[in-house]
């Protein structure tokens, strides 16, 4: 095992001087297998795509061309491990696929209502031959990399975020009312079938409060072994203005038991929106709470204190580029406010956009 100074110096990460302004406000991201693209799902039914200059010492971004298809907010978004095609889905319940390397903009298939409304998660098998999608809908189906129906169970609820297993052979799904369940993967022919292995007691991360239900799973990963599950969302203190502490649950995967909790915040921090592994058992977690709250942390479950740790202004997403150098955060401009009240110099409603901050790892 890594010593905890060597992991410090490895992940003493440097904010790149300027942060990427995207032209619009983006929800989603992923980079194509060889770091060339940038591919962002926004807010208005697209997928924004990106070139990245690779050989510079900090990367540039060049906006191509946007892929058009969707119908609203596209929310989720993976690159197939082909190195040519990327996969979105929106909260219309549509799901496509382009060509990211090709001029046209234009779906190269597409799904009409592969869900009945919102599909809030989708993810693609390590082996790059099924898909996975779940939405409000409170179904899980599963695809082949060229957009045809191979199976499907119904959960009920609203689910809002599903993963493989390392070695593909299961799924885990995770619910908004404050659950996972991990699903086993059957092959018959050319149908898949899922039945359910377990459940993870989730509970500390949903709450009724003042008639609503606050809180929810919203992030997952597992361990590259397949022996850990982490679980982020927040512990709600209280509804309305949603408030509580961004809080990872630490689960062992072969006995469904609860492991460790990490509080990784105060009340006004609220949610844990992105969950990556690392090396050495480090992970990589976003939080976004109150507006212009945000963290980013880098992170052991053994440690009590964090690697790294810098404040951003709700964040979103995190990426690690292909080439272990750099990682990219999907962001809110600071200021946000959608109720009108922030104005430019000419007295004009601004409208957010999504800046990419960009940490870049030791050079040596």
């Amino acid at each position: 095992m890594t010593d905890l100074e060597t992991l410090k110096s490895r992940f003493k990460l440097t904010p790149m001087k300027k942060t990427l302004d995207l032209s619009k406000q983006f929800l989603s991201a992923a980079f194509s297998p060889n770091g060339q693209f940038l591919l962002a799902g926004d807010m208005e039914g697209g997928v924004g795509r990106f070139t990245i200059v690779p050989e510079k010492a900090e990367p540039e971004l060049t906006e191509m061309p946007t892929l058009t298809g969707l119908t609203a907010w596209t929310s989720t978004c993976v690159c197939l491990p082909d190195g040519k095609h990327v996969v979105a889905a929106d909260s219309w319940g549509n799901l496509a696929a382009w060509s990211y390397c090709d001029d046209a903009a234009a779906p190269s298939w597409k799904v009409e209502k592969a869900h009945d409304g919102w599909i809030r998660s989708i993810c693609v098998s390590p082996d790059g031959v099924l898909l996975a999608s779940c939405g409000r809908d409170g179904h899980v189906r599963l695809w082949s990399a060229e957009g045809r129906k191979l199976g499907e169970t119904t959960f009920g609820g609203d689910l809002y975020v599903v993963r493989f297993s390392p070695d593909g052979m299961s799924l885990f799904v995770g619910a908004f009312e404050g659950k996972v369940t991990q699903l086993e993967l059957t092959i018959v022919g050319d149908k898949r079938s899922l039945t359910k292995l377990r459940d993870f007691d989730c509970s500390p991360l949903w709450k009724p409060n003042r008639l609503q239900d606050v809180g929810g799973v919203r992030a997952l990963n597992v361990s590259a072994d397949g022996a850990t599950l982490l679980v982020g969302g927040t512990q709600p203190s209280v509804g309305g203005n949603v408030q509580g502490k961004p809080t990872v649950l630490v689960f062992d995967v072969a006995t469904g038991t609860l492991k460790t909790k990490k509080e990784l915040g105060a009340d006004g921090d609220v949610f844990v929106t992105d969950i990556q592994a690392g090396s050495d058992g480090v992970w990589l977690i976003s939080t976004s709470g109150n507006p212009g709250q945000g963290k980013f942390l880098v992170t052991r479950i053994e440690d009590e204190q964090p690697l790294f740790e810098t404040k951003l202004s709700n964040t979103h997403a995190v990426r690690l580029h292909p080439s272990g150098k750099w990682l990219a955060l999907l962001t809110t401009n600071a200021g946000s406010n959608g109720n009108g009240k922030v104005l430019d110099k000419d007295g004009n409603y601004r409208g957010n956009n999504s800046p990419l901050a960009v940490m870049l790892f030791p050079t040596t």
